[in-house]
């Protein structure tokens, strides 16, 4: 089990065991309360033997909550993971995103955040999701289903760590650029 997404300006306030509300698996997921400067956040993680597969990242604001989970039956020759978006009222949304079809110039949230889970989960370029987590939490107007070109996100989240002098972070982004401009 792992937790994902979860910044250094967090920390893990507690931890349980419960049935998800609204959930059409009806299946226990293990929940991380995390407290974050004036805000409460849930993250939604698989534990083992999950019906959904194993959480590969999990990322949450106090509105709502996205797990990306590989299946239990993942073939990596056909890569397709489920995520699962839990809104503030625990209500569930579910999508299979297939990683060949995701267009980093035109896609939403969800679609990015599976893909740069699975990027980072299948050693292709580990610096993936944590690049993400930066570029998707440093927008101010960032909705989980509109489509957007992530490459402008990209640049301007490195611009702004080489104009900082942050150059460690600027080259974690670099690296998220590089791939995915191949």
């Amino acid at each position: 089990m792992s937790i994902n997404g979860i910044t250094t300006t967090s920390y893990i306030m507690g931890y349980a065991n419960r049935r998800v509300k609204n959930d059409p698996s009806n299946s226990v997921n293990h929940r991380a309360i995390v407290n974050q400067p004036s805000k409460m956040i849930t993250l939604h993680i698989s534990k083992e033997n999950d019906p959904d597969g194993k959480s590969i990242g999990s990322m949450a604001d106090e509105n709502q909550s996205v797990t990306v989970y590989k299946p239990n039956d993942f073939d990596p020759a056909n890569p397709v993971y489920r995520v699962k978006v839990w809104d503030e009222d625990g209500n569930v949304t579910e999508r299979m995103v297939d990683i060949s079809k995701v267009d980093p110039k035109s896609c939403d949230t969800i679609d990015m955040f599976a893909y740069s889970s699975h990027l980072t989960d299948s050693g292709e370029c580990k610096d993936a999701q944590s690049a993400f987590m930066g570029i998707s939490h440093s927008d101010e107007y960032n909705k989980l289903f509109d489509k957007k070109d992530w490459f402008v996100s990209l640049k301007n989240m490195m611009q702004m760590q080489y104009d900082a002098g942050n150059l460690e972070r600027y080259w974690n982004f670099k690296n998220f650029w590089d791939f995915l401009a191949k």
